[in-house]
């Protein structure tokens, strides 16, 4: 009896002690980061950005087929641009394609590929749903705003793969004639999880504000909000002075800013290679210092 109470109070002590190295481990709780977590830290944050991106955009072709196709459709399966289907259900039953404000589409991909203008190919498996608000086209330009609801929607991408839940609006508006297409994405609270290390990551009041000259190929972006992730604790970031590049490379220009309770990074591309984060400390200066590295060995 004695051996079994002793047992017993030597398995409770080890889970208070593991309980309070998962607390110590939180960079909420460090003021010390080193260079690794530091590169941690602005991956995390800026792969987000582009995993929103392009389930945005993934999201915003398949709706664009089902509206401009046909008025009506003989099956509720249709092909996706680079290969794989959409099934897709419509409020009220029917197959055709009128939409009207808050009617309500569920889409299932199944492998659905897509290349957006000059990015590597995108993938979508998994369901979600979308309310449309609106739609209008003419000569001059295309407007295009929903709100997509993810169910454990997995994306993959060259940087990984992940699953995403959540709510997350989406204004799309391309002006013809200037060559520019605009996309704004919103969201209260969007999860996305690492697919192979189960990492979840828990975003709330995010904007992400894209734009590409669809000739050129140069993009910017602002990007805000707030994530938290058990090990790397709750950062806020934001765009400081627009994040600019072109293509499907790395930014080459702007000023992006990421912070929690006791340290702000400032992320400053210095080209599509080279970038250097500047590390402040709020209380301890012992820290502060830039850290010159390449988008590569960040991860990116």
């Amino acid at each position: 009896m004695k051996r079994a109470l002793i047992l017993s109070a030597i398995v409770s002590v080890l889970v208070l002690f593991a309980g309070c190295i998962i607390i110590d481990d939180s960079l909420d709780y460090r003021s010390d980061l080193s260079d690794y977590e530091v590169k941690k830290i602005v991956r995390k944050v800026l792969v987000s950005q582009n995993s929103i991106n392009r389930a945005g955009l993934v999201t915003s072709d398949g709706l664009e087929k089902l509206i401009t196709n046909r008025s009506r459709y003989y099956d509720n399966r249709i092909s996706c641009t680079e290969g794989g289907y959409i099934t897709f259900t419509l409020s009220g039953g029917d197959l055709s394609v009128s939409f009207t404000t808050d009617t309500l589409l569920h889409i299932v991909y199944d492998d659905c590929r897509y290349r957006p203008f000059y990015y590597e190919q995108s993938r979508l498996n998994g369901s979600l749903d979308i309310r449309y608000n609106q739609r209008h086209e003419d000569a001059r330009g295309k407007l295009l705003d929903f709100t997509i609801r993810y169910f454990d929607t997995s994306l993959y991408t060259k940087e990984g793969s992940v699953r995403i839940n959540g709510e997350m609006g989406v204004h799309y508006d391309e002006a013809y004639w200037q060559h520019q297409l605009a996309l704004v994405f919103s969201s209260n609270r969007l999860e996305i999880a690492n697919r192979d290390y189960y990492e979840r990551d828990i975003f709330t009041n995010i904007v992400l504000e894209y734009g590409i000259d669809t000739r050129t190929y140069h993009y910017t972006y602002h990007y805000s909000g707030t994530l938290y992730n058990s090990y790397l604790g709750t950062l806020s970031f934001t765009t400081l002075d627009a994040m600019q590049g072109y293509s499907n490379q790395n930014p080459q220009k702007g000023r992006f800013k990421i912070s929690n309770a006791h340290v702000t990074l400032r992320v400053v591309p210095i080209d599509d290679y080279y970038v250097d984060i500047i590390v402040e400390g709020h209380d301890y200066t012992g820290q502060n210092r830039t850290i010159h590295t390449t988008w590569i060995n960040i991860g990116l």
